[in-house]
């Protein structure tokens, strides 16, 4: 697999590559610790890493054709200029390091450094069967946690105790805590798509929920908004109803070939006819993987053509402030022949 991944990135590099971001490590090598770099270059795929990942080191490039290791115990850059060594050319992930690490670098290398953007991340864009088995695993994590949402919200607290029941509901699932923190919005508080869950009761009413786990370090990442109890406000049937038609529209336009302002205008165009368009201030979804953002982008101004073995978000909203919000979102894989959701919670205000 990891050969498979790493012969993939030779045959789309013009230079050699220092990996430094780590979740492109990860994707290229399975390493999960917190220090390390990649050499990549057309016929040498160099590990390096301080005293504490030496033996896990080893044990990785065991299996990479013509894996080295190199282990540094101090001196950083000397080790990474010796490895540069013969190079004209180095490209550096531009998002994962800064100006002090390229200037100290600098002075100790001939060849010149060149900015690279979204090398590693393109090739991750397009999932492997392993990596769908693992969202997949994850988004029935969600599952079984939203399964008991109901329970949980009438025994939590507040809505960051709501939260943590449901962290603790997804790891009994089997699934390891995500690095992002639930969204669990009451009330008016769902009228802020990104709202901080501390100590705000939740209430018996409106409630929107935004979460995800991990497994084997993919992620999920699902939407719900449910009623509580009681009747249920007319004009919140009305939001609900628009953002589940304008949603399960985004999910019918996903097939290959398709942009991600295709998907983005199929659900702009149900919540336009509802009269809701202004009320969506956000994009219509993501990509999802070893980041919880990641390509292709699904937007109004998305070229990114989807194909197929990419798992993209779909989740249009609508927000009154002061009032309101209602959020559905679903994980989707882009098959040979269209598409498959991998979320499969009710999505009624009811459920």
């Amino acid at each position: 697999m990891y050969n498979r991944r790493i012969a993939k990135l030779r045959g789309s590099l013009e230079f050699p590559l220092l990996v430094t971001f780590l979740p492109n490590i990860r994707y290229l090598t399975g390493f999960t610790g917190s220090s390390a770099f990649v050499l990549v270059t057309p016929d040498r795929f160099v590990f390096i890493t301080d005293g504490r990942y030496a033996e896990l080191g080893a044990r990785l490039m065991s299996s990479v054709t013509g894996g080295e290791l190199v282990e540094y115990r101090s001196g950083l850059n000397e080790v990474l200029a010796e490895q540069f060594t013969g190079e004209q050319r180095v490209g550096l992930e531009a998002q994962s390091v800064n100006w002090a690490f390229v200037h100290a670098l600098k002075g100790k290398i001939d060849a010149d450094l060149v900015a690279t953007r979204g090398i590693v991340e393109a090739l991750r864009e397009v999932k492997d069967k392993s990596e769908i088995d693992a969202l997949q695993a994850a988004a029935a994590a969600g599952d079984t946690a939203f399964l008991s949402v109901r329970a949980m919200a009438a025994a939590a607290a507040s809505e960051g105790d709501l939260g943590w029941s449901l962290i603790n509901a997804m790891r009994d699932a089997g699934a390891q805590q995500a690095g992002w923190p639930p969204i669990a919005a009451a009330g008016a508080n769902a009228a802020l798509p990104h709202h901080l869950s501390a100590y705000d009761p939740v209430g018996d009413g409106l409630l929107l929920l935004d979460y995800g786990c991990t497994v084997d370090g993919y992620h999920s990442d699902m939407s719900r908004t449910i009623w509580l109890q009681g009747e249920v406000d007319t004009e919140i049937a009305r939001m609900h109803q628009a953002v589940r038609e304008s949603q399960e529209a985004g999910i019918e336009a996903i097939r290959p070939g398709v942009t991600g302002h295709d998907v983005d205008e199929a659900c702009r165009a149900v919540l336009r006819k509802y009269g809701y368009e202004d009320q969506f201030v956000h994009s219509t979804g993501h990509g999802v993987g070893l980041e919880i953002h990641e390509g292709p982008r699904v937007a109004r101004n998305s070229e990114d053509v989807l194909e197929a073995g990419n798992v993209v978000t779909v989740e249009p909203g609508v927000y009154v402030p002061g009032f309101g919000g209602i959020r559905i979102e679903d994980m989707v894989v882009v098959t040979d022949d269209g598409h498959r959701v991998l979320t499969h919670s009710a999505k009624g205000l009811d459920a």
